[in-house]
């Protein structure tokens, strides 16, 4: 594996494109080269692991140039025409993270969806433009030849660019930042979002999880939040959550403290008088923020909150009053970045994406956050649809890539909660909010449905392959959020199977452990569940930051997949059957030693050879190797 080149595309003073490739050779530490406008300069380091490659720019002219990208070539040292498979990772939090085989270009093309799923999961813009989606990866990927030989390319660091990787055939990886159009003034340089890259046998998940260890290490990764176990409104009462049915549950908890030990009490969607307007409720919440927070505080709990501080709909005050802080599209108007008729009743149903490069929006925001935690005592903030603040599209601040705009949105409400808040990030680009939040949602929504629509989409099925997929992030770059349990029996089409299942691998993620059900449908058997759930996520979690939960295979496509935790004693492993037809598990998969299988809430049982599924449908495995 070798950099083999670095190619630099620019506009000079005039706006014509432009563009620098330089070759690297093969093992040299250090290359350069020119034209009249810039001067490139790239250096390689030798890790214990592997290589780190920087890059960076100079502008040598006498006036400003724009920089559009850099992309960085590697020579995997594969055979062009090998049997390989990639690991394309998504972009934000819901975006689909699987595996899928080099050359498979089958997958349609962003630009053929519409505007809000390429706001949503990146678009043609992010890419090369002759490259197919299908081809494509986020912040890092795993190429894999069907010998087992395996290749971790992956950025270094998310804060200062969005970045994407290009995997078209076995033997090369395009590694590409997005600069995003800023300006580089004569005289000055800049740098490139560093890059790593390691072959390795090991698996796919163990250099994942390693990777992710350096990123967190050189982003000052918030990683040292308590363990969370929480209530959240939100999947249960959707839009339709109100002052006394939160009051109920409110109650409810307090009473059932013993049977649902949970620290976190989170009002989702619903509260606000308008989208944008987050201090202010509606109708639906006649006491206001501050008696609430102050009720879920004097019943024991911690008191949480949803927001979307980069979105507002047109009948919001901010947007009337500022319209000016609002990212825009090339016609001038506000860019529309989401869609839901509960969120205004203006007839275009659409919310507009809120621009952090404006500074008095990143006052109002500090502003904002400080009077949720401090005046109303909301110390957990569930912030959501993030992206907005990395869409495409003319900012008041020039000279910023998206990802500098999403972070310093991130910073400003950091700065007004202040650094005991806990801030859990969803809807999000992943790289830039690393060490700016404690908590990250991994995965799509999960839904009162096993499965429908695209990888992205919510359902319990895709957010189970997210959390899998995801696992070795947890408290190497946050506190992984798989979002919420839903254990009720009624109002739901969720069989017994599958809210075991979906119980059964949040638990066995070591993730943040929430659930979100109407108190009242729950019993002392959900109760035991959420127990048994609850104890089985502290042990995942405990010392998660140097035993890695991770994906017993993080490039298996198959039915049955899996988390497992390496301990002194043996193997902790979580299997699902996400098929629709029974599957078999070898146990051996796992590690040599005696197997103990239960279903969550059950009794263990000894097995030996292997242990059938059935569809949609969990167990859970212990190993003891003494």
């Amino acid at each position: 594996m070798n950099l083999s080149g670095i190619e630099i595309r620019y506009r000079d003073a005039t706006g014509a494109n432009q563009s620098l490739t330089i070759a690297h050779p093969p093992g040299a530490l250090e290359s350069a080269g020119r034209d009249t406008h810039i001067r490139v300069a790239v250096r390689c380091e030798y890790e214990q692991r592997g290589k780190v490659v920087r890059a960076s720019v100079e502008n040598l002219a006498e006036s400003p140039v724009r920089l559009d990208a850099a992309c960085m070539f590697v020579a995997s040292g594969f055979d062009r025409a090998a049997q390989a498979r990639f690991f394309k990772h998504g972009y934000q939090s819901w975006s689909g993270s699987f595996p899928i085989p080099v050359g498979d270009l089958s997958a349609e093309r962003y630009e053929k969806r519409s505007t809000l799923a390429r706001v949503n999961h990146q678009s043609e813009v992010v890419r090369p433009p002759e490259a197919p989606e299908a081809a494509t990866a986020e912040l890092f990927t795993i190429l894999e030849r069907s010998d087992g030989e395996r290749l971790l390319v992956g950025f270094l660091d998310g804060a200062t660019s969005l970045t994407t990787l290009t995997v078209r055939s076995p033997d090369a990886i395009g590694a590409r930042a997005l600069l995003d159009g800023i300006e580089l003034a004569p005289g000055a340089t800049r740098a490139i979002a560093p890059l790593s890259f390691e072959r390795s046998r090991e698996p796919a998940a163990v250099l994942a999880a390693r990777w992710a260890a350096k990123l967190g290490e050189r982003m000052g990764a918030r990683t040292r939040a308590p363990f969370r176990r929480g209530w959240c409104s939100w999947y249960h009462y959707f839009h339709a959550i109100t002052e006394d049915a939160l009051r109920n549950n409110l109650h409810a908890l307090a009473a059932l403290r013993s049977s649902f030990p949970i620290e976190v009490v989170q009002l989702d969607d619903g509260f606000q008088s308008a989208l944008g307007d987050w201090d202010e409720t509606n109708r639906k919440f006649p006491s206001g923020l501050a008696r609430i927070g102050a009720e879920i505080r004097a019943a024991g709990f911690e008191a949480g909150i949803w927001t979307a501080p980069f979105l507002a709909a047109r009948d919001s005050r901010l947007m009337r009053e500022h319209p000016d802080w609002f990212i825009r599209g090339e016609d001038g108007s506000p860019l529309r970045a989401g869609r839901n008729p509960n969120w205004t009743r203006h007839d275009d149903k659409s919310a507009y994406a809120l621009d952090p490069s404006h500074p008095r929006l990143r006052d109002h925001l500090e502003t904002l956050f400080r009077k949720l935690v401090h005046r109303f005592g909301f110390s957990y903030l569930k912030l959501d649809f993030l992206y907005a603040a990395a869409a495409e599209g003319l900012r008041h601040g020039r000279n910023w890539t998206r990802a500098e705009t999403l972070r310093h949105g991130l910073a400003a409400i950091r700065a007004g909660a202040g650094d005991e808040a806990f801030i859990l990030a969803c809807g999000c680009p992943l790289g830039a909010a690393v060490g700016m939040v404690d908590g990250m949602r991994i995965g799509p929504d999960v839904s009162p449905y096993w499965g429908s629509g695209g990888a992205g989409d919510p359902s319990t099925v895709h957010a189970l392959d997210a959390i899998i997929a995801r696992s070795f992030m947890h408290r190497r770059l946050w506190l992984n959020d798989p979002d919420c349990l839903m254990l009720r029996a009624r109002e739901t089409q969720l069989s017994a199977d599958e809210r075991l299942a979906l119980a059964s691998v949040i638990a066995g993620s070591g993730g943040m452990l929430l659930i979100s059900d109407d108190m009242s449908l729950l019993g002392e058997g959900e109760g035991g569940l959420f127990r048994d759930a609850a104890a089985l996520a502290v042990q995942m979690d405990e010392g998660a930051g140097l035993k890695p939960v991770v994906a017993i295979d993080l490039l298996d496509a198959g039915g049955v997949r899996g988390l497992m935790k390496q301990s002194d004693e043996g193997v902790i492993a979580v299997v699902v059957n996400r098929g629709d037809n029974p599957a078999r598990f070898t146990l051996a998969t796992l590690g040599r030693g005696s197997y103990q299988v239960r279903t969550l809430g059950g009794m263990e049982e000894s097995a030996t050879g292997t242990i059938e599924l059935a569809p949609h449908s969990a167990r859970l495995v212990r190993v003891n190797r003494r």
